[in-house]
C-alpha cells in the first residue's frame, strides 16, 4: 500500500481549498453581503492563493523563493482576513493590529531569512500559529448573543491547527537534521497536512453557520423594524410594550406612555411632497431615539404617530421627556428642513393600584 507523502497532502489541501473557495461564495449569494460575509470569502481565496503558491513551488527551481513568499503573504493575510470576519459578526475586539502586523512581519520575515532555513521555518510557523490562536482568542472570548456551535467548531480546528504549525516550526527550526525540507515526509508535516484537510472544511462549516446565524438575525430585525424610521414597528411595540407593562404591576412601578402625532402631516406631504413627509418622519425618529434612556421603548404605531413608553415614570417624567423632545425635533428640523415641524401629545400613566 502506497503511503502518505507531504506533495499528496497539499495537492488534496488546495484541492479542498479551491472547492470551498468556489462552494462558499456560492451558498452566501443571492442576499447582500455584510461586511463580515466578504472578509469570509476573501480569506478563502487567500488562503487558496497561498496554498497554490506552496504547492507550484519546488526546493532549487528559479522561482522556489517569490512563491514561497508569496505563499505566505497569502496565508497570514488570508488568516487575517477571517480574523476580520470573526470579528464582524461577534462585535469590535481588541487585536486588530497585532493580527495585521503578524500578517505582514510573517512573509517579510520569511524573505529575509530566506537563506536560513530554521529561521524561516521557525518563523512563518510560530508567527501562522499565533495568528490561528488569536483567532481561536477571538471565537471563544464570551459572546452571548452568538451560538456557541459554530465558534467552538472554529476554535477546536485552529487551535489544532496551529498545534501542528509549533510542531512543525520547532522540528524545522530545532531539529534541522530530521526535517530538512517543507516536503519531507517526517510525522511532524504528514499530521499538518492531515490536520489541515480536516479544519479547513470544518472552518469552512462554521464560517456557514456564522454567515446562517447573522442572516437569521438581520430577518428578526427586520420582522421587528419600521423600515423607514428604524423604530420598533406596531407589532414588536405591543408585545415589547406587554412584558413592561407586566414588569411594571409586578414591582409596583408606575410606567408613562406617550402617543405622539405630528401636526399637519397631510399638508407637509401635500406642499412639500411625500419624500420631505418621510424626512420629516425620520428626524422625529431620530430625535426619539436620542432622547430615550435605557428601557425605555419607541416605535412607529402607523402613520405620522409614535408611541413611546418611559419605564418608572409617572407624568412629570413624560411632561419632562415630551419638552425635551420637542427642543430636540426644534432644533433638528430648522437645519434638516425648509418648514416647522411639531407634533401634539397625549400622555396616560399607569399607576400603582
Amino acid at each position: 500500500m502506497q503511503t502518505l507523502d507531504a506533495q499528496t497532502l497539499i495537492v488534496v489541501l488546495l484541492l479542498n481549498m479551491a472547492a470551498l473557495a468556489v462552494a462558499v461564495p456560492a451558498i452566501m449569494s443571492g442576499r447582500p453581503l455584510s461586511r463580515a460575509a466578504r472578509c469570509a470569502q476573501g480569506s478563502l481565496v487567500l488562503q487558496t492563493l497561498g496554498w497554490s503558491c506552496l504547492a507550484l513551488s519546488r526546493d532549487g527551481a528559479p522561482l522556489d523563493a517569490p512563491l514561497s513568499v508569496l505563499a505566505m503573504a497569502g496565508l497570514s493575510s488570508g488568516t487575517a482576513m477571517l480574523w476580520e470576519s470573526v470579528r464582524g459578526w461577534l462585535g469590535p475586539r481588541p487585536g486588530r493590529r497585532l493580527m495585521w502586523s503578524l500578517a505582514v512581519a510573517l512573509p517579510l520575515g520569511y524573505a529575509l531569512s530566506w537563506g536560513h532555513y530554521p529561521v524561516r521555518v521557525g518563523w512563518s510557523n510560530g508567527l501562522l500559529a499565533l495568528q490561528l490562536l488569536l483567532v481561536c482568542a477571538l471565537v471563544l472570548r464570551p459572546t452571548p448573543d452568538h451560538g456557541r456551535g459554530w465558534r467552538w467548531l472554529m476554535a477546536v480546528s485552529l487551535g489544532a491547527l496551529a498545534a501542528v504549525s509549533l510542531w512543525r516550526g520547532a522540528m524545522g527550526a530545532f531539529f534541522t537534521a530530521d526535517y530538512p525540507s517543507f516536503r519531507t515526509p517526517h510525522p511532524a508535516m504528514l499530521t499538518f497536512g492531515l490536520v489541515a484537510n480536516l479544519a479547513v472544511p470544518l472552518n469552512a462549516v462554521a464560517l456557514l453557520v456564522a454567515w446562517r446565524e447573522e442572516a437569521e438575525r438581520a430577518l428578526h430585525t427586520l420582522a421587528r423594524t419600521d423600515p423607514l424610521t428604524k423604530l420598533l414597528n406596531r407589532r414588536a411595540l405591543e408585545q415589547a410594550a406587554g412584558a413592561l407593562i407586566a414588569q411594571a404591576r409586578r414591582h409596583g412601578d408606575p410606567l408613562c406612555l406617550l402617543l405622539i402625532d405630528l401636526d399637519g402631516f397631510k399638508t407637509i406631504n401635500d406642499r412639500h411632497g411625500h419624500a420631505a413627509g418621510d424626512r420629516a418622519l425620520r428626524l422625529v425618529a431620530d430625535a426619539l431615539a436620542g432622547t430615550l434612556r435605557p428601557g425605555d421603548l419607541a416605535g412607529r404605531w402607523g402613520g405620522e404617530e409614535f408611541c413611546v413608553l418611559l419605564a418608572r415614570s409617572g407624568a412629570e417624567a413624560g411632561t419632562a421627556f415630551d419638552a425635551r423632545l420637542r427642543s430636540a425635533v426644534a432644533a433638528r428640523s430648522a437645519d434638516a428642513l425648509s418648514f416647522p415641524l411639531d407634533f401634539s401629545t397625549g400622555l396616560s400613566v399607569l399607576e400603582d393600584e
